[in-house]
């Protein structure tokens, strides 16, 4: 039984990303600021930014990037990701956004599986970007590096960002001026939105390593579409601020992607900074702000809050990971705003729900209600049969399946990953273990899948794994999340490990290993050792069974 949301469907225009935001500015909207640096407030007109898009797709075009191709984005949230980001769907390939945290092999895997041709570094990702391609056997000129004084919200004071950039050009990387400043016309690439990639962000899905997902053109405007009625309900202009990394498609879509289409002013930061938000809140009369549920717990404790103005700002979306009634509550009292919480995945493009802004009937610890054009549907975890949906109160547990214009067309170049998530009907399978009522209000209450979520972003068990056993004394290593029980909702990575016979290594050596080759998200709260894991008969790990392996564990 398939339910939906209470919101309407709405039309999805048949378009690419391009032309359903750039191609229809008006001449009023040209003049309009379109992104700007919350630190600096530098900014960029609609005009300016369309203009380096168009040169970011000629450069590209010219340099032989195209359809099948992908170009990986190692950027913070900054105007010259936003120009970046258009630039290379432009000329027809995808891009591939990429988290500047990723150590080289990270990056290597990600250059490798998303069939990249080049790749857009900040200097704060430099090292371990011109580390992958060379050992990719790349030419230094195909990673392009920002920096160069352009309008880039930086990591680093201005100055050394700006002697990196030099650096890295004078050691044969290309800088991403030469993209800006490119004259020539963008190429004309022939584009159906129904199947042309424009999006290789990685995801775990259900289990297992980082795979590429293939968000089709399609996929990326239809998620506009169906969320755009939700944050449009009480105003059709907004100034939306963003701290969230673009490498993230929750910022992606419902702050990028959203605000260029509603013609919104976004603010950005490179990087979270509580008084920095609040700040620019007050400065930029802010109306919107993404958070994750750790910003929000800070948001309810914090005694700053109280020293700015912050009336202008209307309502905050929270997601990411699960959100407590109490803290969202004290959230929304404290700031005076409406805190709407939702869901997604990044193989939905990403959002499927989010709580709508007239219902604060409805607890914060739900997930909300599916948004246009959205079907779901509560199945039995062991038979996939569907469960039956009460008239009054909540359902039975089950896992959440969902269809919708904004499903991923597949994992990249992985027809039986695919295939694992993504039923022939179009039912997408989210690991996702719910309840939910007769008008689709949903609570997430547990996972079927075995991905951890750390600080908002996702950590693959089966990733951490294999990284432990590439040291030399480990014959055997499991991964799980532990619960953080801080009230944010977040999970830190632990290992059992079983080492060889003979050897010898302690739990600081070992959470040395991972550190060194993952990103900070990803570290091991901490380690135990034992004689063996638990497996099923068919030999496959027991994951569910890990924290019984540390009896110690509270967990």
């Amino acid at each position: 039984m398939a339910i939906r949301g209470p919101l309407p469907d709405v039309e999805i225009p048949q378009q690419s990303l391009y032309d359903a935001i750039f191609a229809q500015l008006t001449e009023s909207d040209l003049g309009r600021v379109a992104v700007r640096v919350a630190a600096s407030g530098e900014a960029l007109t609609f005009a300016q930014l369309r203009a380096q898009v168009d040169a970011v797709a000629a450069w590209l075009g010219a340099h032989g990037v195209g359809p099948g191709d992908s170009v990986a984005l190692g950027l913070p949230t900054s105007p010259d990701y936003v120009s970046a980001f258009h630039g290379v769907v432009r000329c027809g390939a995808a891009a591939s956004p990429m988290n500047v945290q990723y150590t080289a092999g990270e990056v290597a895997h990600q250059l490798t599986v998303s069939r990249a041709r080049y790749a857009i570094a900040h200097p704060v990702a430099l090292p371990a970007v011109a580390a992958a391609a060379a050992q990719l056997g790349w030419s230094p000129d195909r990673v392009i590096v920002v920096g160069g004084g352009s309008a880039a919200g930086s990591l680093g004071h201005p100055s050394e960002v700006g002697a990196a950039h030099d650096a890295a050009v004078a050691a044969g990387h290309t800088s991403y001026a030469q993209l800006l400043a490119c004259p020539d016309a963008p190429p004309d690439v022939a584009i159906d939105p129904a199947s042309h990639v424009a999006c290789v962000p990685l995801s775990s899905g259900i289990g297992g390593l980082m795979k590429p997902v293939a968000l089709t053109h399609r996929n990326l405007v239809a998620n506009l579409a169906q969320i755009t009625p939700v944050i449009n309900q009480r105003r059709s202009q907004h100034v939306f601020l963003t701290f969230l990394p673009f490498s993230h498609v929750y910022a992606l879509t419902v702050t990028m992607n959203c605000a260029l289409a509603g013609r919104y002013e976004l603010v950005t930061m490179p990087q979270f900074d509580l008084i920095g938000m609040l700040s620019a809140i007050q400065t930029y009369r802010a109306t919107m702000v993404t958070i994750v549920p750790l910003v929000a717990k800070l948001l309810a404790a914090a005694p700053d809050v109280e020293q700015f103005d912050l009336s202008s700002l209307e309502f905050m979306i929270c997601g990411a990971a699960p959100l407590t009634d109490e803290v969202g509550a004290a959230v929304a009292r404290r700031l005076g705003c409406t805190l709407a919480q939702g869901y997604g995945m990044t193989e939905l493009s990403p959002v499927t729900h989010v709580t709508p802004l007239d219902r604060p009937d409805i607890p914060h610890s739900a997930i909300g209600a599916p948004i246009p054009n959205i079907e779901m549907r509560i199945v039995d975890p062991l038979t996939g049969a569907d469960l039956d949906i009460p008239a009054q109160g909540r359902s039975a547990t089950g896992e959440m399946l969902v269809r919708g214009p904004n499903v991923m067309s597949g994992y990249l170049d992985l027809p039986e990953e695919t295939a694992r998530i993504l039923d022939p009907d179009g039912w997408l399978h989210t690991g996702d273990l719910v309840q939910v009522t007769a008008e689709g209000v949903t609570w997430t209450v547990g996972r079927c899948k075995e991905l951890i979520k750390a600080k908002g972003f996702q950590v693959p068990p089966a990733e951490l794994e294999d990284v432990l056993r590439t040291h030399p004394s480990v014959a055997d290593a499991g991964v799980f999340g532990v619960d953080l029980r801080d009230g944010s909702g977040d999970e830190a990575p632990y290992a059992v490990i079983v080492l060889h016979p003979g050897a010898k290594a302690t739990p600081i050596e070992m959470l040395k290993h991972v550190s060194s080759r993952v990103a900070k998200y990803k570290f091991l709260r901490s380690v135990t050792f034992v004689e063996a894991l638990p497996r099923r008969a068919d030999g496959s790990l027991d994951r569910a069974a890990l924290p019984s392996c540390v009896p110690t564990l509270k967990n």
